[in-house]
């Protein structure tokens, strides 16, 4: 696989974002705000619905493995079909799929109405972020993708930020089901004005021309196989690290709301006005973060580079996570949760500036999707035994063993890819 040589011959001259990028960038923002929000929708109302529909934590566990199984194996689908057929038709039919599946979990009247339906939600719904990581890579200049992709992939953030209160307030003030309807058909309406805007066929942005960038640029390489990136230990490296740090972050997103209600003593309305905390933190990290890299960028520092140091930095505040069982308060415990789902979220936006900055374009939805699958197989393990987990060991053991796993993963990323970075700044002169 080439990749254009890494130079700090001097900061390149900003390009200012083009019209058009900002909206699609607003539209992919509206679509991952969706589909968070939909997910979450089950968690949130999980409580009323173990009453409702007669299931236990058990076969919850049993709902999260039927909306994940197929998450896996289409986030491996969907980005070969969007490398394959474009941004515009996947986006549009993964969105609409996954609002259906949202109005069908609402006119769900058992069980098993209830798993069909997350096992559709699951397989439309991973396709959204191979989508908007192509996206923006056809429309955003490279010098400002770490800002485009830190500002759209924590989006989903938002639509978590929004689930709890107005969740709340449709569950309270008109009923349950309405929770779900009244999203899914929104889904739809904006899963059609994206078929309508996201109109270009480029395979991505041009950059700056006769300026020599710390940005690797890979715009005209001929995309390689999926048996060739798989065979990188750059990308083997961030691989390994999403299988070990993903399960944190489908356990805070399927449980902790769970844990605030039935542990913590939150009822559903306090719970709709802090639940929205974590992720509004989150989108604003990321941001920051991403607006950090691209400046180191403008100055001639490899962003490769400056994403492994937030990687490091943050990692190091996870093990805060373990002591969630042990806080004063239930509003302690949402600000450690806090400071978990931020870390987590900026990783989201770091794995996706790292395959912007190594691999070819023409690869990255392809990329994105096998990460996404394999960091949801270790998720849907962990889980499936859930239920039983917390049955025998209770929460304090769970988020012990989570508290260590991007520490681990930090480690990971900084053997391989921090020393081929570093090799590689020896060998050029850098």
């Amino acid at each position: 696989m080439t990749q254009a040589p890494t130079t700090t011959a001097g900061p390149a001259p900003a390009k200012k974002m083009p019209r058009k990028a900002w909206l699609i960038i607003s539209l992919a923002m509206a679509l991952l705000v969706l589909n968070y929000f939909d997910r979450q929708t089950l968690a949130i109302l999980k409580p009323v619905m173990k009453t409702q529909l007669a299931f236990d934590d058990e076969a919850y566990s049993l709902l999260t493995f039927a909306f994940m199984l197929p998450y896996i194996v289409m986030y491996v689908v969907s980005g070969r079909l969007i490398d394959r057929v474009g941004t515009r038709v996947c986006m549009t039919v993964f969105a609409i799929g996954w609002s259906v599946a949202n109005i069908a979990s609402g006119l769900s009247h058992s069980f098993g109405h209830l798993a069909a339906s997350r096992v559709l939600m699951g397989a439309a719904e991973p396709g959204a972020f191979p989508v908007v990581q192509r996206a923006i890579l056809n429309w955003v200049p490279v010098e400002r993708r770490a800002l485009a992709i830190s500002i759209a992939t924590p989006a989903g953030n938002i639509g978590a930020i929004l689930a709890p209160p107005l969740i709340a307030l449709l569950a309270t003030g008109l009923n349950w089901r309405m929770a779900f309807v009244i999203p899914g058909v929104i889904g739809i309406v904006v899963a059609i004005m994206w078929w309508f805007t996201d109109t270009k066929h480029g395979s991505s942005a041009p950059p700056v021309p006769s300026v020599p960038s710390p940005v690797p640029e890979a715009v005209d390489e001929e995309a390689p196989s999926v048996k060739e990136l798989l065979r990188d230990k750059r990308f083997l490296a961030i691989v390994a690290a999403r299988m070990i740090s993903d399960p944190v972050w489908y356990f805070y997103l399927f449980w902790s709301a769970g844990y605030l209600q039935e542990r913590a003593g939150l009822s559903l309305a306090e719970l709709g006005f802090v639940g929205g905390i974590p992720y509004i933190v989150a989108v604003l990290v990321c941001i920051m973060l991403g607006r950090l890299v691209d400046r180191y960028t403008e100055r001639g520092h490899d962003p490769i580079r400056v994403q492994l140091r937030v990687f490091a930095l943050s990692a190091a505040l996870m093990p805060l996570g373990a002591l969630i069982t042990m806080a004063s308060s239930a509003f302690v415990a949402v600000a450690i949760i806090t400071v978990v789902v931020a870390v987590c979220q900026a990783w989201f936006v770091g794995y996706n500036v790292l395959l912007a900055g190594l691999f070819p374009v023409k690869i990255n939805a392809s990329a994105v999707g096998i990460l996404g699958a394999v960091g949801a197989s270790t998720s849907l393990v962990l889980n499936l035994l859930a239920g039983s987990l917390l049955a025998q060991f209770d929460y304090i053991a769970l988020f012990a063993g989570l508290a260590i796993l991007h520490p681990v993963s930090a480690v990971i990323l900084f053997l391989v890819i921090g020393r081929s970075r570093a090799r590689r700044a020896a060998a050029t002169g850098a």
